[in-house]
């Protein structure tokens, strides 16, 4: 473990980390700098801290949604796939590949 300091609103956070995550960290809190200072005068930084603490709570949500998205297309994908090497009827796209297996198993 090594010994990092950050500065965020101006202070100093003394952090312990594994050598390996020292530039991520690192780039971090430069990126975290570079959000605060998007909600500028709050001489406190408080309300800066939680604004830019929301917007990233918010990204994260968006980007989980859109990897259910992904995942649920690539399950359609998949079900369109099975169903032509299976050679069995065309696949409901609200199914998933499991029932499109035992459908297709069913009726070869």
């Amino acid at each position: 473990m090594i010994d990092i300091t950050l500065t965020v609103l101006g202070q100093a956070i003394d952090l312990r980390c594994a050598p390996e995550e020292e530039r991520r960290l690192r780039d971090l809190g430069v990126a975290l700098e570079a959000r605060l200072a998007a909600f500028g005068g709050d001489s406190e930084g408080v309300r800066r801290l939680a604004l830019t603490a929301l917007s990233l709570l918010d990204e994260v949500q968006a980007a989980r949604a859109a990897l259910v998205r992904a995942q649920g297309e690539v399950e359609r994908l998949t079900d369109i796939m099975v169903d032509e090497r299976l050679g069995g009827e065309p696949v409901d796209a609200d199914r998933g590949r499991v029932s499109s297996l035992r459908t297709a198993q069913g009726s070869a």
